[in-house]
């Protein structure tokens, strides 16, 4: 319950911290090792903004980019 609690704390930051970057809309779902982050964006994401929500989830969580699936939504 304590894994299942610090998960959904942690899938709140993200979401958060990546709407504040200026994306419309997130959604971030932590599944054992990795994670997928969904944003809604007007077009492609670029390589900046790849990289900030990398940086984010893994100040927040600990996952790495190679364990992090962004999805355009």
């Amino acid at each position: 319950i304590a894994k299942m609690a610090s998960d959904m704390e942690a899938e709140a930051n993200v979401e958060t911290l990546v709407m504040a970057k200026g994306f419309a809309q997130c959604v971030a779902v932590i599944g054992g090792d990795s994670i997928n982050v969904v944003v809604d964006v007007d077009s492609t994401l670029n390589a900046s903004q790849i990289a900030q929500i990398n940086t984010i989830v893994f100040e927040q969580t600990g996952i790495t980019p190679d364990k992090t699936v962004i999805i355009e939504k």
